[in-house]
């Protein structure tokens, strides 16, 4: 490499650096509910091409804390503390006023906004100086707009049930009323749609990685590796798009192909990371763990980037504790049986690791414990996972199921392909009768066994009694049960539980599947009309006046 050759590299990247501390994108981006983006032509060269990416990934870092706020105050795992503010509680009491901040969901518009407002930019910028971008950085540019733009949506849908949907840049006199409002199974088809279509023929499956842009030619570094994970990647959020979308077929095809990885030892469940290696996803550097981690949002304190996930659940001041875990998740987890078929209790995912006492009272410890010093205590920049393997094999066991694959279903759920494939050695069935990833993928644990649990299976009917259509049907629901019961463990905390609720509610047409499980964690006088309130669909999504 040149001399001129780094100069520019080490330019990009320290440019990069400095636009993801907050504020350090506010002259290209200016969205908020008050002031929407002014439709300046902000990307004028090579450098604001990636100086704008950048700012749509500095809005994903202001909301990535909401969904978890959202959805597990609404869902079993958390309720608000005496300290908490009327907000908290409005969410927790499924009962929120019109002017309920933490409710409004104006900063996923302003990821969308920025998205839509960089991608027409970056289209004129390309048009007027094609030679000036490769298309090999320009298209995986766009199309990791495409994808931040897509997940935004996707947790509108999953938050609010419905989204107003906007192909274009809102401006200051910008009017969400005259947009189209699309309810949550239109909206899935349409990012489905646009991940697959793109927009003027580039998708949203292309994906840049930023070491090659970066230092060409030299070893990639860890801060390199992050840069590669700040993005939904394209396969995981297409995975959970097609489990919504009821596509199973596509969820187990391309679930397999994205965890064997080209033979790689990474999205395994292996024994690399057994037992209590499996809390240090949450608070180690993540390029210590991308064996697990896909993307994340990371933060850093000394960049004035902070979330809010260890000011409102540590009781150790200055922080607030505003939210504590309940006693029904946490009883979900003691009464786990290990793999010696005997001894109870999640041993590395219950207490110690998701939550644990400190200073006389329940906290949820799982993303904090880098930061229990009284010199760390204060530094709010644990990462956000936005997705990791374990997500990808539950939603591959949850594809499954619906496809009546039991046994290879449970193999990803409970003791792994590897015993799978030793139990049934000359009967394997898809998709687990594919030599080439087999090969890779046998070092595979599952689910439980990898945090030292044992298998568990619906009850009152064994596989070999399914004879009967009612009878698949009755195992099915059981089994989606369990995965439900299972994501509620392995994902407490990470805004995935309470949506795993909502897309089996809805698949079985049973609004107990999550109304039972909700309104177990309220005080017993108030436990009725929770569950009166949830058996009705409409409830279980945040009202909020979308075009206010």
């Amino acid at each position: 490499m040149t001399l001129a050759m780094k100069y520019n590299a080490f330019y990009k990247y320290t440019l990069l650096l400095s636009l993801l501390a907050f504020g350090s994108c506010e002259s290209y981006f200016e969205t908020d509910s008050e002031d929407m983006l002014l439709e300046e032509n902000y990307i004028g060269n090579t450098n604001e091409l990636y100086s704008g990416y950048m700012g749509i990934a500095a809005k994903v870092q202001t909301v990535a804390d909401k969904a978890i706020f959202l959805s597990e105050l609404r869902g079993d795992f958390l309720e608000p503390t005496d300290n908490a503010p009327q907000e908290l509680w409005e969410i927790y009491n499924h009962n929120i006023s019109p002017d309920n901040k933490l409710a409004d969901p104006s900063g996923y518009y302003d990821v969308i906004s920025n998205a839509n407002n960089y991608i027409k930019k970056a289209f004129e910028y390309k048009q007027a100086n094609p030679n000036a971008v490769e298309d090999a950085v320009f298209e995986p540019l766009v199309s990791g707009a495409i994808r931040f733009k897509v997940w935004a949506y996707l947790m509108l849908g999953k938050l609010y049930g419905e989204a107003v949907y906007l192909d274009e840049p809102l401006t200051e006199e910008g009017d969400l009323s005259k947009y189209p409002t699309m309810g949550f199974e239109e909206l899935i088809g349409q990012l489905i749609s646009l991940m697959e279509g793109g927009v003027n023929g580039v998708n949203g499956k292309q994906v840049l990685v930023w070491s090659d842009l970066l230092f060409p030619g030299v070893s990639t570094s860890a801060q390199d590796l992050t840069w590669n994970m700040i993005c939904p990647s394209p396969e995981p959020l297409l995975i959970e798009l097609y489990l919504w979308n009821g596509n199973y077929e596509q969820v187990v095809s391309l679930g397999m192909s994205f965890i064997y990885d080209q033979g790689s030892g990474r999205y395994k469940l292996g024994n690399d990371d057994y037992n209590g290696e499996w809390i240090q996803f949450f608070y180690r550097d993540p390029i210590t763990k991308t064996r697990e981690l896909i993307n994340i949002v990371p933060y850093d304190y000394q960049r004035q980037q902070t979330n809010r996930l260890i000011e409102y659940f540590s009781n150790t001041e200055p922080n607030k504790y505003y939210l504590r875990p309940t006693d029904a998740a946490m009883e979900r987890f003691q009464r786990q049986v290990r793999q010696d078929g005997i001894t109870i209790g999640d041993n590395y995912r219950g207490e110690n690791y998701t939550y644990w006492r400190q200073n006389g009272e329940w906290v949820v410890r799982k993303f904090s414990r880098a930061h229990e010093s009284a010199d760390n205590i204060y530094k709010n920049d644990v990462h956000i996972v936005l997705y990791r393997a374990g997500d990808i094999h539950l939603f591959i066991a949850e594809a499954l199921n619906q496809m009546e694959q039991f046994k290879e279903a449970e193999a990803f759920l409970n003791d792994g392909v590897q015993n799978y494939l030793s139990k049934n050695e000359g009967n394997l069935e898809y998709p687990l009768d594919n030599e080439t990833y087999n090969s890779a993928i046998n070092i595979n644990w599952g689910v439980r066994r990898r945090i030292d649990l044992g298998p568990v299976y619906p009850e009152g009917l064994a596989k070999e009694e399914l004879d009967t259509p009612e009878k698949i049907e009755e195992y099915k629901k059981g089994l989606d049960s369990l995965l439900l019961e299972e994501t509620c463990m392995e994902s407490a905390g990470e805004a995935r539980s309470y949506f795993a609720m909502i897309r089996m509610a809805k698949r079985w047409n049973d609004p107990s599947m999550l109304a039972d499980r909700v309104s177990a964690k309220y005080p017993a006088g108030k436990r009725e009309s929770i569950r009166n309130l949830l058996m009705q669909p409409e409830n279980w999504f945040i009202d909020y006046d979308l075009k206010q």
